[in-house]
């Protein structure tokens, strides 16, 4: 089969890319797969960042800034293990796989979403209908609305069992910032202008309650369908000075609504009633879904209402080596709130409480990990929290000084989540934890969050410690340094364990699921 393994993010080289590229190695020795990105990608510095054998997988570069939805349909297989991806599926076969479904709704976006859920049937004109098709980002919540921001160019499908002339109002959110509003939005047909609006930027709170509707009409086949494509000039937030977002934005979509009337009114008014109800309908394109852990399972059936399947992200096996005091984390750097914060800063306090109350005599405590240009001031803010201290930073260190340091730690913290709510703001925490097993793998006793993934790794007390609080994280630190002889029961049975998570296990499994596809035709 040809084979496409799609991740927005391989230049980070994180866990994430380690589970996608991990995945195109497993099918690369029975099919022609390739990596599909959004700019050139060495595979050669890949497969090493990731301790992966990349030799056999192409790279196809997609130009398309939004996504691959239109590029799946030149393969037999489309894997998209890409994070909170909305791209659909067109090849033969689909594999969606779940890092997890993203950050859970609010009770304001959840209210939305039942409103909007109920209001389509109610709405429903006639048989007329408009959907949101492609060139849109994953959906995000405002204070007052649901949007999906076009990357400049989106498209509308509009249909209609009847047929005929069917009148389409598109509500556009003004969420614009100064520095690029006013922005002309055109709606177009095989290329001609159907409808003009034109989103300023507000000039007080109940200005930005209001959005702009953007009415005309197109002209549908009974039972047919008609591509609208909605464009407008793109914006990259990070090079405004409006903080890291790179994307390239066009307008703020809330919702759309096909039909005139009271109904057509009724939306203009109360835009909330067209907007969008957090169903995620391209996961219907994808054969599987694939989930990366149990905890991820679970959330992916309580937050969009699916069964999948369990596929553990591969994790390849580090020697150990000669043990020296040392304390390691691993996890890209993220200002908090940015991204999936790995609690750099709280552990580094941690380290500190530990030298202070003189349990870490001689120990040094290193952090490796990516990060990228908009994350160095969080950086910073660790590199001023461990001023006097043993701290080692490796940033973006390459694949072998992590195998070197991981061969040499004597004990892995890790601590993502801590702090949060697990009910509110389960994305926070770690899904699963390639970098806890890479550690164990090597020896290195695992003192991890007792939360989500950690817990399906760690057994608390026979392989490692499981902690609640900074205070749980220093004791039983504090215990391991104090005890070599525990220190190093307990690594043994790390070792132990970390093949249950290894790379054969992956093989079989995405191999299975491969031949399972190919056998349906």
């Amino acid at each position: 089969m040809k084979v496409a393994v799609y991740d927005r993010y391989w230049p980070t080289g994180g866990g994430g890319e380690r589970f996608a590229a991990g995945i195109a190695a497993a099918l690369a020795s029975e099919h022609d797969v390739r990596l599909l990105a959004h700019e050139d990608l060495d595979t050669d510095w890949l497969g090493e960042r990731l301790l992966l054998d990349l030799s056999g997988v192409g790279v196809d570069v997609v130009p398309d800034e939004l996504g691959v939805t239109r590029a799946s349909a030149a393969y037999d297989l489309f894997v998209n293990a890409s994070y909170l991806s909305w791209d659909a599926n067109r090849a033969r076969h689909g594999i969606f796989v779940v890092h997890f479904p993203g950050p859970r709704p609010g009770r304001a976006e959840q209210a939305r979403r039942w409103i909007a859920g109920r209001a389509r049937g109610v709405l429903a004109a006639g048989g007329d209908a408009v959907e949101l098709g492609e060139g849109y980002y994953t959906p995000e919540s405002t204070r007052l609305h649901g949007i999906r921001w076009t990357g400049g160019d989106g498209e509308l499908v509009v249909s209609s069992a009847a047929g005929g002339r069917v009148p389409v109002t598109v509500l556009l959110g003004r969420y614009l910032p100064p520095e690029v509003a006013p922005v002309e939005v055109e709606a177009t047909v095989d290329g001609e202008v159907v409808g003009r609006a034109v989103v300023d930027a507000p000039t007080s709170r109940l200005d930005r309650r209001r959005s702009v509707a953007l009415r005309f009409a197109v002209d549908v086949p009974p039972g047919g369908r008609v591509r609208v494509d909605l464009r407008s000039p793109t914006w990259v937030p990070a090079e405004l000075g409006l903080g890291a977002d790179r994307r390239p934005l066009g307008v703020p979509v809330i919702g759309a609504h096909a039909g005139g009337g009271w109904q057509a009114a009724a939306v203009r008014a109360v835009p909330v009633l067209a907007g969008h109800t957090g169903r995620p309908h391209h996961l219907d394109t994808y054969d599987r879904i694939l989930s990366n852990s149990r905890y991820t399972q679970r959330w992916v059936e309580r937050l969009w209402g699916r069964e999948s399947g369990l596929l553990h992200p591969p994790v390849g096996m580090v020697p150990p080596g000669e043990k020296a005091p040392i304390i390691l984390s691993v996890g890209r750097f993220f200002l908090p709130g940015t991204g999936h914060n790995k609690k750099q800063l709280e552990m580094v306090e941690a380290f500190r409480r530990l030298v202070e109350r003189g349990g870490a005599d001689g120990w040094e405590y290193h952090l490796v990990g990516g990060c990228a240009p908009e994350h160095r001031p969080y950086l910073d803010r660790i590199r001023a929290a461990a001023a006097g201290l043993p701290v080692v930073l490796h940033v973006d260190a390459t694949g072998a000084e992590l195998r070197d340091l991981y061969a040499r730690a004597s004990i892995f913290w890790h601590a993502a989540g801590l702090g949060e709510d697990p009910e509110r703001h389960p994305d926070r925490y770690e899904h699963f934890g390639i970098t806890t097993v890479e550690a164990m793998s090597a020896g290195a006793v695992p003192v991890v969050i007792d939360a989500a993934g950690q817990v399906e790794i760690v057994d608390q007390g026979v392989n490692g410690y499981r902690f609640a609080t900074l205070d749980g994280l220093v004791a039983h630190t504090e215990r391991l340094i104090a005890d070599p002889a525990w220190r190093a029961t307990l690594a043994a049975a790390a070792e132990r364990r970390a093949p249950d998570f290894g790379w054969d296990a992956l093989v079989a499994r995405v191999r299975g699921e491969g031949a399972a596809l190919a056998a349906t035709g």
